[in-house]
């Protein structure tokens, strides 16, 4: 899509409120008690941690397939942006409606939230998801290349490699921003991790949310980890 075809599509939307009833999808517990907060959409601890908390609520089982997990993820992100009046960007099959209750068309990545007024727009988050069975590094590194070539403040990568491939996913992600040619200063990554341990852990236990922020020169922050049961 054209920036001068964004610009027509969305002007004027900035500032509009969500009206109730008409989207197709619940609003998780988490956003309700967001109410009028104020909040740092630009910080990757924030989302990290507003992913753990909201994860319960998405009731997701290691058994369903990774289309319901990508559809649950994506429209938690989604509704988070739209909670704070953001214009959204994410494939039409997902379902998610936009700041005018209508379909979401997708824009260069997963999903995207922009800002966007008569004369302008740019992207505040862009986020890719490589979720699937074979969880190969390779997939992930193809997808992760996405966020490195866009311009965005925050860039989300969700991936589910295989427990043993941890650390070397983490190393190529690094290296790719470290060694990127051109690295904006305001913008970073946040990478989460969804890690299954297997059945030598308590049933409680067996699915790990880790979080870790690469800035823009490829330093590597740990953000925490969390635990919870295979569903």
């Amino acid at each position: 899509m054209k920036l001068s075809t964004l610009l027509k599509k969305h002007t004027n939307l900035w500032g509009e409120r969500i009206l109730k009833g008409k989207t197709e999808i619940k609003r998780s517990e988490f956003l309700k008690d967001l109410k009028e907060k104020v909040v740092n959409l630009r910080s990757c601890k924030f989302l990290f941690q507003a992913f753990l908390e909201a994860y319960p609520e998405m009731k997701l089982s290691w058994k369903d397939d990774w289309d319901k997990w990508t559809k649950s993820i994506l429209n938690f992100f989604a509704e988070l942006g739209k909670h704070y009046k953001y214009q959204l960007h994410v494939n039409r099959k997902y379902g998610i409606l936009d700041l005018n209750n209508e379909p979401c068309e997708e824009y260069l990545v997963d999903l995207c939230r922009c800002f966007v007024d008569e004369k302008a727009a740019w992207i505040e988050l862009a986020l890719e998801s490589e979720l699937s069975d074979a969880q190969y590094v390779e997939s992930i590194i193809d997808d992760f290349a996405k966020l490195t070539n866009i311009k965005a403040y925050t860039k989300i990568g969700i991936f589910a490699p295989k427990l043993r491939d941890r650390q070397k996913v983490l190393d190529e992600l690094v290296a790719m921003v470290a060694h990127h040619e051109i690295r904006i200063p305001t913008e970073k990554y946040l990478v989460i991790l969804i890690l299954y341990h297997g059945k030598m852990e308590d049933e409680s236990q067996r699915i790990e949310i880790a979080g870790y922020e690469i800035n823009h020169l490829g330093d590597l922050n740990y953000l925490g980890s969390k635990r919870f049961p295979e569903g």
